[in-house]
This record gives C-alpha cells, sequence and structure tokens, in this order.
C-alpha cells in the first residue's frame, strides 16, 4: 500500500482562511454595491444601454458575493437531526437562481440591442465613458480585494472570475463611449451591449451547469470516477468495490460512499480495520475526498438489493 505523503490543512488553518474569505468579500460586496449606483445613474442619464448591460452584470457580481457571505454564515450553523449537513446547499440554490436570472438578462439586453440597432438614440458619450471608466476602477478594486484568497475558497474564486468578466464589460462600455464621444456612431452602443451580454451569458450558464452538476448529484468534475474505483481496486485485500457514489455536497466538499469486498482471510478485526484507514487515507491525500463512508465486506456477504 503505497499513498503520497500530503498532509492537508489544519482545521484551524480552514477556520482562518475562511474568516479572512469573508472579510474580502465583504469589502468587494461594499465596492460593488456603491458603484453599482453610480452606474445605474449614468446608464439612466446617458440613456446608454452598454451601461446599463454593464451594471445588469455587476448585479450578478453583487449577488454573487451576496451568495457567498450568506453561505458562510449558513454554514457555519450546525447540523441537525433533519438537516444532517447542515444548510451548506444554500449557496448552491442561490447559485442557481443566479444564473437563472443571468440568461433571462441577457435576453432582455439582446431585445433592447436589435431593437436600438434599427432605431439609435442619442446618448451622451462623455458621461458614459466617465462612468464605465469608474466601473472599471471599482472592478479592479474589488478584484484586487478578492486575489489573496481566490485559491482558498471556491466561492471567493467564482466571485473573482465575476469581477473579471465585469471589469471586461466595463473595457467594452469605454470603448463605445469613446467612439461615440469622438465619431459620433452610437450604433456602438447596441454592439458593446451584446458583447456584455455575451459575457453574462457565459457566466450565468457556467453557473446554471455547476450548480446543477451538484443538485443532480454528480461525480465532481476534478475527480475521475474510474481512477477513484481503480485506485480503490488495487488496496491489498480488496477483491471488488461496488456501489460507489462520488457527489458534492457543496462547493469544495466531495463526499464518497461505497462497498469494499474483502479477501476471506481479512476477517481479523485487527485487519480490517488497517484496510479502512488506508483507504480513507488514500481518498483523502491523492483525491481530497475528505469525506468517506466505506462498508467492508466478506466474501460470503450477500449484496443488497437496490435500483444503483
Amino acid at each position: 500500500m503505497v499513498a503520497d505523503h500530503h498532509h492537508p490543512p489544519s482545521p484551524s488553518h480552514h477556520h482562518d482562511a475562511r474568516q479572512a474569505s469573508v472579510r474580502r468579500l465583504r469589502i468587494a460586496l461594499m465596492i460593488n454595491l456603491a458603484y453599482l449606483i453610480v452606474e445605474v445613474i449614468g446608464g439612466l442619464l446617458s440613456n446608454s444601454l452598454a451601461l446599463l448591460a454593464d451594471a445588469g452584470h455587476m448585479v450578478t457580481d453583487v449577488a454573487a458575493l451576496g451568495v457567498a457571505l450568506v453561505a458562510a454564515r449558513l454554514a457555519m450553523l450546525p447540523a441537525s437531526p433533519r438537516r444532517t449537513f447542515g444548510l451548506l446547499r444554500a449557496e448552491v440554490l442561490g447559485a442557481f437562481l443566479n444564473g437563472a436570472a443571468l440568461v433571462i438578462m441577457v435576453g432582455f439586453i439582446a431585445f433592447k440591442a436589435v431593437q436600438r440597432l434599427g432605431a439609435p438614440p442619442v446618448i451622451e458619450g462623455p458621461l458614459m465613458l466617465a462612468v464605465a471608466a469608474g466601473g472599471l476602477a471599482a472592478n479592479a478594486a474589488a478584484a484586487a480585494v478578492l486575489f489573496g484568497s481566490r485559491k482558498e475558497n471556491l466561492n471567493v474564486r467564482g466571485a473573482f472570475a465575476h469581477m473579471v468578466a465585469d471589469a471586461l464589460g466595463s473595457v467594452g462600455a469605454i470603448v463605445a463611449g469613446g467612439v461615440i464621444a469622438l465619431t459620433g456612431w452610437v450604433p456602438i452602443d447596441a454592439v458593446a451591449s451584446l458583447i456584455i451580454g455575451a459575457l453574462i451569458l457565459y457566466s450565468g450558464v457556467g453557473l446554471l451547469r455547476e450548480s446543477l452538476q451538484i443538485l443532480l448529484q454528480g461525480t465532481p468534475a476534478d475527480i475521475d470516477f474510474d481512477e477513484v474505483r481503480t485506485a480503490l481496486a488495487e488496496i491489498e485485500h480488496v477483491t471488488e468495490v461496488y456501489d460507489l457514489h462520488i457527489w458534492t455536497i457543496t462547493s469544495g466538499f466531495p463526499a464518497l460512499s461505497a462497498h469494499l469486498r474483502l479477501e476471506p482471510d481479512c476477517s481479523d478485526t485487527a485487519h480490517w480495520q488497517s484496510c479502512l484507514a488506508f483507504a480513507q487515507k488514500m481518498l483523502r491525500e491523492r483525491f481530497g475526498i475528505v469525506h468517506s463512508t466505506l462498508q467492508l465486506e466478506s466474501p460470503t456477504h450477500q449484496r443488497d438489493q437496490r435500483p444503483v
């Protein structure tokens, strides 16, 4: 039995990292919320759909940051007999709703953009340019705040990605404002809004796909099901692996359950306990699966009659 010697972070490290992530998320949320108000007002005053589309994207950033903060608080609540994993999946439900709202928003933006291509309105290019530049600064500041925790927490990494995408949206609005201010070519506003809408759609579809994968208890994308099965089957004294399930409780919390059939001479208590300890250590160190439930069985054990 050979395993990689990798020691996972201690509970105190996870606690400190979570606290740091919460602080960073709170600061980023305040930055985005403040400038969201500015951008909506600027979009309405300048009559710029590109600015309003970018503000719509910033709404998703605010929602994503809010979900991450609420999830961090809910995750601290203790489990109960009715909710044995606590409320960890609240963030997944929130992510699904955010993703659905993003897709709906893109449809509205695309509809308005096509209308404006047919009848371009009067747009205040200089004001649009100034507000968009401020939006880019706000996005950059929020991204800088989240940068330090992006590797520690999946929620923070997702929020960081939102900040980067929104910064690209602000760049599009800046380009549109500059073109209008210099040339007066108003259709660029609708074109920029369509590009920003594509960025929002990309984020929304990704959010829907990831949250649905978790809600439908699919195998995590970063874990190879067949590789895990093979690794368990190759453990000394294991003759069969069946009823293997790998799923995600919430982002960054994979879980596994499986039945392992042992050789006939493994009935000694100390022996099968050694097999169990090694299997759980291998899953933790090689695949990052800390929460594993393994049922060890003798060669004569009768399988359950179950559908899966």
